[in-house]
């Protein structure tokens, strides 16, 4: 008894160291778990708040370019606008000196009587309304009018036609003088030359080395075909 009563006390003591260093270990498990837990959530807290630097600094450099990309559309727009406004300009300060050239050459008016250049009328028929003409010039015979587009587009014809079916509102002295109509640019198309010749404008722009009008061969035949006509 004594021998079985020893026994059982060294297994129970056994029993006990084991369980005391399970323990021990179990508690030093959790203590690493929670010190790897702490970690990981300081590495996520520190990981979540450089995300958050990373999109605000995102953020803010998708609304600096925003605010150039703008300011850079509008800086474009304007200089755009500059350019084609020096363009027209450029090309009516090209095709003014021109004409009384145009009239000599080709309507045997040596000197112009009147010549104004970008001039702003009033419509003597409805005085609420103005107009400004590019170049008019006037001769004891003719009466010269002539419209000038960096870019000779159909619709700008079609205005400068318009505006020649109530020239004489804006200009009663015309009086019985021949009516010169010439629509002006740097280049013209064929087919806006042809446009043109139809309405009977003439057509003025660069031939090799100087303004001239391109269709007036064209315009000159029909004259006479219709005088053929009338006789």
């Amino acid at each position: 008894m004594t021998r079985m009563e020893a026994g059982t006390e060294a297994f129970r003591t056994s029993v006990n160291d084991t369980m005391t260093r399970m323990e021990a270990g179990t508690e030093a498990f959790r203590t690493s778990v929670d010190r790897t837990m702490t970690r990981m959530e300081a590495d996520t807290e520190a990981f979540k708040t450089s995300v958050d630097r990373s999109v605000s600094r995102t953020e803010a450099s998708v609304a600096r370019m925003e605010t150039d990309s703008k300011k850079f559309r509008k800086e474009i727009n304007k200089k755009w606008g500059d350019l084609s406004n020096k363009m027209g300009t450029l090309v009516e300060d090209m095709v003014a000196p021109n004409i009384p050239g145009i009239a000599r050459e080709f309507f045997g008016d040596d000197e112009l009587d009147r010549f104004f250049v970008r001039m702003m009328i009033k419509n003597t028929a409805d005085p609420s309304r103005r107009r400004e003409f590019d170049v008019i010039a006037m001769t004891e015979r003719n009466f010269y009018v002539s419209e000038t587009k960096s870019n000779p587009r159909s619709e700008y014809i079609g205005k400068f036609i318009e505006a020649l079916g109530e020239i004489r509102d804006y200009f009663p002295e015309i009086g019985d003088r021949r009516i010169i109509p010439i629509f002006a640019s740097l280049h013209i198309p064929e087919d806006t030359m042809r446009y043109l010749t139809r309405n009977r404008i003439y057509a003025m722009g660069m031939d090799e080395d100087t303004m001239t009008l391109l269709n007036f061969e064209e315009l000159s035949q029909q004259g006479k075909t219709k005088t053929q006509r009338e006789d």
